[in-house]
């Protein structure tokens, strides 16, 4: 079985070039850091052979990867190409209506090129990245085979739903991340599947052996409006002197996050990591004092699933994926969005708490969240799903 997995950027250089800095060469060679590429792994490991769809301004073509997973570029028409400039971009993100648009306007721009490959590559099924965006509801009316789609962190608030039970009714079912996002799908019309992300246990797990000292880890996209890394410089000023803050990830706001550590006088105790592979990041799972994620919104971020299943005590922020994921003072600290002196309480408490919290957590993910499982019922919704 054939299996396409649409990604929901707008394009590839503007994503993977702009904010992760990636080239075609890199990104094919080493890149394995998001959400697609473990689903991807787990679908081939499973049985099915998945392509990765991503439009791209100047890119084409599919390319093979030592994974066994294949990633096709989507040409984006060229009178699009002036659409996609950063003050353009940020301007459409100001409403809902001018995202949707964009959304829509982009979908548009790679129609063409999207419908020949689901040929040329003998799809069986596309799998859609966010159904709370105009791509889903543009290009679920307007192919020839099966439609999914899911949710990876985007959030079903402040988006048009206008057409979205239209959408809905297109498609056999939905994945969702938790039970909450379920029902919300469910009051749209949608069937919706229970799909949260999860943990590859047999490589992230805990090292007995490793001593944890009092660094504060955070993996995460440098984009602060989401992802909120500059509570967690501020939360370190509050916290004593022997206290220091690592930060893996790359983006935009770097200039900005450094700024902020400067203003709060912690420039020496914060290390800018920039991207890591997957054995380094593990490395620090295994030795940080606390993971921490402040977050406004996220799915059941992969990163704290693997802090956890590595037996990191884990402080993250109380937004719904994560009350799913984390019982308060069982488990790991939840606290409110932006609030740092809050964060360094529970910071200082889960630093205390760290052999109790890191042992719940990894059993939760053991017991939850093991890849082997999910990925094994993912193959098999998504086989149902082309044949409904």
């Amino acid at each position: 079985m054939n299996v396409a997995m649409l990604l929901s950027c707008g394009s590839f250089e503007g994503f993977f070039g702009g904010v992760q800095g990636q080239t075609r060469e890199t990104y094919l060679k080493s890149y394995r850091g998001d959400w697609s590429w473990y689903y991807a792994r787990g679908l081939v490991e499973n049985g099915i052979r998945p392509t990765l769809y991503i439009p791209s301004l100047r890119e084409s073509g599919r390319y093979e990867t030592e994974l066994g997973v294949s990633v096709r570029f989507l040409p984006l028409a060229r009178w699009y190409v002036p659409a996609e400039r950063v003050w353009l971009k940020r301007l459409s993100r100001t409403n809902p209506l001018s995202l949707y648009l964009d959304e829509r306007l982009n979908t548009i721009a790679l129609m063409k090129p999207l419908r020949e490959s689901l040929s040329a590559d003998e799809i069986d099924l596309l799998y859609i990245q966010e159904y709370w965006s105009g791509r889903f509801d543009h290009v679920v009316t307007r192919v020839d085979i099966p439609v999914t789609a899911a949710d990876h962190g985007g959030v079903s608030r402040g988006v048009l739903k206008w057409f979205k039970r239209r959408s809905f009714a297109r498609t056999p079912f939905v994945y969702s991340q938790t039970p909450n996002e379920c029902d919300i799908v469910q009051a749209f019309g949608g069937r919706s599947k229970l799909q949260p992300n999860g943990c590859d246990t047999s490589e992230f797990s805990p090292d007995p052996g490793r001593r944890r000292d009092k660094t504060i880890l955070t993996v995460a996209r440098l984009t602060d409006k989401q992802k909120r890394t500059s509570d967690l410089i501020r939360a370190l000023a509050l916290l004593p002197k022997e206290w220091r803050l690592d930060i893996v990830g790359s983006g935009p706001d770097l200039a900005k996050l450094q700024k902020c550590a400067a203003e709060a006088g912690v420039t020496e105790r914060v290390v800018f990591h920039g991207f890591l592979g997957r054995a380094a990041v593990r490395e620090l799972f295994r030795s940080c004092g606390v993971y921490a994620m402040p977050s406004s919104n996220e799915a059941v971020a992969i990163a704290a699933l693997e802090a956890m299943g590595c037996g990191a005590s884990v402080v993250l922020s109380r937004i719904r994926a994560f009350e799913w994921l984390v019982e308060d003072g069982v488990d790991g600290r939840l606290v409110p969005v932006a609030d740092p002196a809050a964060l360094a309480l529970a910071i200082t408490d889960a630093w205390n708490r760290r052999e109790q919290f890191g042992a719940a957590a990894a059993a939760t993910v053991r017991q939850r969240f093991d890849t082997r499982k999910l990925y094994r019922e993912l193959a098999t919704s998504l086989r149902a799903a082309a044949h409904a």
